[in-house]
């Protein structure tokens, strides 16, 4: 049997949460590792609107380059990175 009739599970690749905090969406992707965090950040970003700031609440070590790659390419203003205790917070806005 062709396997293109097949469903495919709906994707388990998202935020775990996304909550507004002081007026900062935060997009919590801890515990996921590259690609899946950029994938889920990129979805959760792109439901944003122009001009809204975010905090990304990240556990993966080498986040801060890769955000900010994908930050230049996306054409999103990356604001900073702050570690705390074990996660890193990045700053961006859309």
């Amino acid at each position: 049997m062709w396997p293109f009739n097949k469903r495919i599970a709906k994707s388990s690749i998202r935020a775990r949460s996304v909550n507004i905090v002081d007026g900062v969406h935060e997009i919590d992707v801890r515990g996921q590792t590259c690609p899946g965090y950029l994938l889920a950040i990129n979805k959760a970003v792109e439901a944003l609107d122009p001009g809204t700031k975010a905090r990304l609440l990240i556990t993966y070590p080498p986040c801060g380059e890769d955000v900010r790659a994908w930050c230049k390419e996306k054409k999103i203003q990356y604001l900073g990175l702050f570690q705390d205790k074990d996660m890193w917070i990045i700053s961006i806005e859309k």
